[in-house]
């Protein structure tokens, strides 16, 4: 089977999300009704973290380019040796997160 290698390339639009969710993780607002809401599923040591970002301004961004965006906004953040752990980056808009019942999954009774 042949190998394709292929180049990402985000748009100028996914460049913006990633330094606002950039600083939303660095200095999380304290209004709970803010977004984007970032959950962070971390079971323990040595097992892989799930990473899902509710937002709206996901509506117009592609499932794969909302990975990419959550990705490297962790990997700022946390650096390598931590992206190294992530299972799944999952964006989700807010209508999306309640139908899919995300907060409720999680344990949460914030519904985003």
């Amino acid at each position: 089977m042949p190998v394709h290698k292929i180049r990402r390339n985000l748009s100028p639009q996914a460049f913006e999300l990633r330094a606002a969710l950039v600083a939303e993780w660095r200095s999380p607002r304290a209004d709970k009704s803010a977004e984007p809401v970032i959950y962070e599923v971390d079971p323990g040591a040595d097992e892989p973290l799930w990473l899902y970002v509710v937002w709206s301004r996901w509506k117009d961004v592609s499932p794969t380019d909302r990975s990419d965006v959550i990705l490297d906004a962790f990997e700022e953040i946390r650096g390598k040796e931590e992206l190294v752990r992530i299972a799944a980056a999952i964006g989700l808009t807010p209508a999306e997160a309640r139908a899919e019942g995300i907060a409720k999954m999680l344990g949460r009774d914030d519904e985003p």
